[in-house]
């Protein structure tokens, strides 16, 4: 072999194990995320998120701008009731 066909070889097994270290912190963290989504934590916190997400909604409206579709203005969920919605 010459030199030009070992650089070559060398470049590829350096490019193949990239990718492969990247997928597996890639399904690393997918595994961390989704073991924190099934505790009592992370349900809390994905409950606090879903609210958020939807008085982002209600702000800016469905359509992402509240001047193209009127909506019926809703009055804020108070702190006693988000708690009343959470897992316990």
């Amino acid at each position: 072999m010459d030199e030009i066909e070992q650089l070559k070889k060398r470049l590829a097994e350096l490019q193949n194990k990239k990718k492969r270290d990247a997928e597996i912190k890639k399904l690393k963290s997918q595994i961390k995320g989704e073991e924190f989504s099934q505790t009592t934590g992370g349900k809390v916190f994905n409950k606090i998120a879903d609210v958020g997400q939807g008085l982002g909604k209600a702000i800016m409206g469905v359509g992402g701008s509240g001047a193209t579709s009127p909506q019926k203005k809703k009055k804020p969920m108070s702190v006693e009731e988000v708690m009343a919605k959470m897992p316990q």
